[in-house]
């Protein structure tokens, strides 16, 4: 431990204050005082800070504005790790039904079209599965390469295909219409 003179007391790290900073974020970002000040290291000089020194500190440093921005970049990550691992598994689905198609077509080279009707079947299984898992699999991929606005653009494209075939319906047409209805008497 360095010496001191009686009476001088040394200023905590930038590099302390940082440690503090993480101390707090990995026990969970809590509110109580209590809490905060077990979570906290000692320093180099064996030294804790007191509590309402560590709650300047939250303050003055920001520290929950940069937690929220660690929180952020962590659901960025997890999001990210579960569409990577969603398109591993459509890959898998898609190799799968490849393999179910040069089984049957084995089968049937080997046994013939009569002899065996599930030969064909895993054909068409192993053609559907590989063309529907390669097909989500490469949207997948292209959708997490694009930006917040080209994916906002995808969404509307969708949005409007879906009004136009039928499929969604305007919640605010239906509205109008029953308002018309009870205006005309037929409810």
């Amino acid at each position: 431990m360095p010496k001191h003179a009686i009476g001088v007391t040394t200023a905590y790290t930038e590099h302390y204050k940082t440690q503090c900073k993480c101390a707090w974020y990995a026990g969970g970002r809590p509110d109580k005082t209590s809490q905060i000040v077990q979570l906290i290291p000692s320093d180099e000089y064996g030294r804790t800070p007191e509590p309402n020194t560590i709650l300047t500190w939250r303050d003055e440093y920001l520290w929950d504005a940069w937690a929220d921005e660690m929180d952020a970049k962590a659901e960025q990550v997890v999001e990210s790790e579960l569409v990577n691992q969603r398109i591993i598994m459509l890959k898998k689905q898609a190799s799968l039904g490849a393999e179910i198609q040069l089984k049957g077509l084995n089968h049937l080279r080997e046994h013939s079209f009569d002899t065996s009707a599930s030969a064909v079947s895993a054909i068409k299984l192993g053609i559907d599965v590989e063309r529907t898992s390669r097909g989500i699999s490469d949207r997948l991929i292209k959708l997490t390469k694009l930006s917040d606005e080209e994916l906002t653009e995808e969404t509307q494209k969708l949005l409007d295909r879906a009004l136009e075939s039928g499929e969604i319906i305007d919640v605010a047409e239906i509205k109008n219409k029953d308002d018309n209805d009870v205006e005309n008497g037929e409810i």
